[in-house]
């Protein structure tokens, strides 16, 4: 028997929804968000009011009127504090501050030394890269809201534990990590690093928050039912359904890169063959271009460059490739068309965008051949929005995705 609603949870979910479209669709008003929500003019004025007081949304000004009474519009109070994302690529970690409109304040890089990172080096890399940003913004650890960290794996969200092949990491352990960003000079006399109050720390799978940033602010904006592909080395997808992201039983959907085209298929990573990802991955298309060699090991985009210029100029090897690449790739997604049946699939990622921006056409037309004719017929092939700059966007929205979710106001995810 379902558990019936306390006063507590009511108000919670009210000022979640209220939360959420003042967050996305601001600068609005109080009439807009009752239509928004469905929540009645008094719920709205009291939950609005709430917000105003502890400064998590704030007044700007009135809408043009023609006659009665105006209309105040409100917006999130952007300056109220700070969110960090911070990604874990398949080459280097990137590390940005933004407040909490996520206009970007500052941003490191953070290059790996080998084609794979031990999870210490990451949690330092981040931790220290953090310091020198909120440092060089003079604010302290105490001014952000949460981190935000994307990574290109499975998470078990209630341990954070990470197990990510594409970094070598099994297991690999984000347990008290917010505890090591705390502490500077803004945190009080004496407080070195780790010893302030700590940053709360979010993680999740990198396609999906990145995907997350495409449904806020990108080519999923306005999307019920939509996927984002993001290929690179890797593949990996983010569904959305209903308007939501979804994860699964627990949250590993998503893995498209590890489904399987091909019953003996190159070798994979994961330790299987023939999966997605060995055949539309950057250095899967550059060894059959040029076989497996090492020419482009750790160039892989001067390599994808190089095969493109190669393609345009008739080269058969690089048009056999590039064939092969909208082949597979055609053949994969329309698998996702047949399974999920979205409106749109989001084409991104480092690897994705190039392939977006050459080959979109074509791989609309590969699609549609292998999938069901009616969902194959409907679907439509879009570039990403946000390009190189989602999955550090998208990791910075974890923490405001969960004072959204929860209905917090700023001052209660410190």
């Amino acid at each position: 028997m379902a558990k019936k609603a306390s006063v507590k949870d009511v108000r919670r979910r009210n000022r979640a929804l209220i939360l959420r479209h003042v967050w996305l669709n601001g600068p609005t008003s109080r009439s807009e968000v009752g239509t928004a929500t469905g929540l009645s003019p008094a719920t709205v004025t009291n939950v609005m009011n709430e917000l105003l007081a502890e400064g998590t949304v704030r007044e700007e000004g009135f809408h043009d009127s023609e006659g009665g009474r105006r209309r105040a519009i409100v917006r999130v109070a952007h300056d109220a504090g700070l969110v960090v994302g911070a990604d874990v690529g398949e080459t280097q970690i990137g590390v940005e501050v933004f407040d909490l409109g996520l206009n970007r304040l500052a941003a490191r890089v953070y290059p790996f030394k080998s084609r794979r990172i031990e999870v210490g080096e990451a949690r330092t890399a981040i931790a220290d890269q953090v310091a020198s940003m909120l440092a060089e913004l003079g604010v302290g650890s105490a001014d952000v809201v949460g981190l935000g960290l994307g990574v290109p794996g499975i998470v078990e969200e209630d341990r954070q534990l990470v197990h990510a092949e594409v970094v070598g990491w099994h297991g690999a352990d984000f347990a008290g990590f917010g505890n090591e960003l705390g502490g500077d000079d803004r945190d009080g006399p004496g407080k070195g690093r780790g010893e302030g109050p700590g940053i709360p720390v979010y993680i999740d799978n990198g396609a999906k928050s990145t995907t997350q940033a495409e449904a806020w602010y990108g080519a999923a904006r306005d999307a019920e039912h939509a996927v984002m592909v993001l290929i690179g080395e890797g593949a990996g997808a983010g569904i959305i359904t209903d308007g939501r992201l979804y994860r699964g039983s627990s949250s590993s959907a998503g893995e498209w890169g590890h489904t399987k085209i091909s019953l003996d298929g190159p070798h994979c990573r994961c330790g299987r063959a023939g999966c997605v990802e060995t055949f539309v991955g950057a250095s899967a298309v550059l060894n059959q271009w040029r076989g497996p060699d090492e020419t482009w090991l750790g160039r892989e985009t001067e390599g994808v460059e190089a095969i493109l210029t190669a393609w345009r100029g008739g080269d058969p090897a690089a048009q056999r490739a590039i064939d092969g690449l909208v082949r597979h790739l055609g053949l994969a997604l329309s698998n996702l068309v047949n399974l999920y049946n979205p409106e749109k699939i989001i084409v991104g990622g480092w690897f994705g965008d190039r392939i977006a921006a050459e080959l979109l056409d074509e791989l609309q037309v590969a699609v549609r051949a292998d999938s069901l004719a009616q969902p194959g017929g409907e679907v439509v092939l879009v570039r990403s929005q946000l390009g190189p700059e989602a999955a550090v966007r998208g990791a910075a929205t974890l923490p405001i995705s969960q004072l959204i979710e929860t209905g917090a106001g700023v001052e209660r995810l410190r």
